[in-house]
């Protein structure tokens, strides 16, 4: 069995659209086999915890990219060069050599905000929509099931995603029929999870959505720097992460740009 770690990348308000840093949404997943979670992803993120970080035994560290960009809380010990080359090495290990597989949708609200038919749509509902789909697909080539765990943005958020997964589930989409998402993804609900939480696959995915979302928009000639911590984790995921069909192709499979 598989799961599906999603984390995004933006929001999904429509104002300020003429704005970059406000125009594109993107929902990242990270597809993993629950055995591989219990025996090498857990131990790994707990191993480079415990090599960088000094704290309090009974204090949870979570890797979250914006506080270990700002160097927040516990993150302020990578202003150390020796720290910071340490975690940045382990992190990388990490990101190699954990068996998963990757899926990034990407969207344009101003260009989706231009079509007639975008007024009935939501933008993070749009792209997990187009995620259902990539990770049911994904699930036939594996001839397994999975489950989705987003991570919890809190209150009316994700009552709303989870009413559209609901209908996603009940009704299929324009490329998936209920049943063949039914018989893909048993469970009708979503398994949100918070940070506070811990869990390793939504650290992951959290790693890696922002060097993803830059690669993808750099495929469409956008005017993005992918930094230095990012270039090696778009490489790894280049030549074997990203999802792909059964003839090596990975846009359409392991990321999508819409529209």
């Amino acid at each position: 069995m598989y799961r599906l770690y999603l984390d995004e990348v933006g929001t999904d308000d429509l104002s300020c659209l003429d704005n970059d840093n406000h125009r594109y949404l993107s929902l990242t997943g990270v597809i993993i086999q629950l055995s591989d979670v219990d025996v090498f992803l857990n131990p790994a993120l707990r191993n480079i915890k415990r090599e960088v970080f000094e704290t309090d035994p009974d204090e949870i560290v979570h890797l979250h990219r914006s506080d270990i960009v700002r160097r927040k809380k516990v993150f302020g010990q990578l202003n150390s060069n020796a720290k910071r080359e340490l975690f940045d090495g382990l992190v990388l290990s990490l990101v190699q050599e954990a068996d998963y597989k990757v899926i990034t949708v990407l969207i344009d609200k101003l260009a989706m905000t231009e079509r007639r038919h975008w007024e009935n749509k939501h933008p993070y509902h749009y792209l997990m929509e187009i995620m259902v789909e990539k990770y049911v697909q994904f699930l036939e080539r594996q001839n397994d099931i999975g489950d989705i765990m987003p991570e919890a943005r809190q209150g009316k958020k994700d009552s709303a995603l989870q009413n559209e997964y609901s209908r996603i589930w009940s009704d299929g989409t324009r490329f998936k029929s209920a049943q063949d998402i039914q018989g893909r993804l048993r469970a009708k609900s979503l398994k949100f999870r918070r940070k506070q939480d811990n869990i390793s696959g939504l650290q992951l995915c959290d790693l890696i959505a922002h060097a993803s979302h830059m690669y993808v928009r750099s495929r469409q000639s956008h005017a993005v720097a992918i930094g230095k911590f990012s270039r090696p984790i778009v490489k790894v995921l280049v030549e074997e992460k990203y999802d792909r069909s059964y003839r090596g192709r990975i846009e359409g499979y392991g990321y999508k740009y819409c529209p």
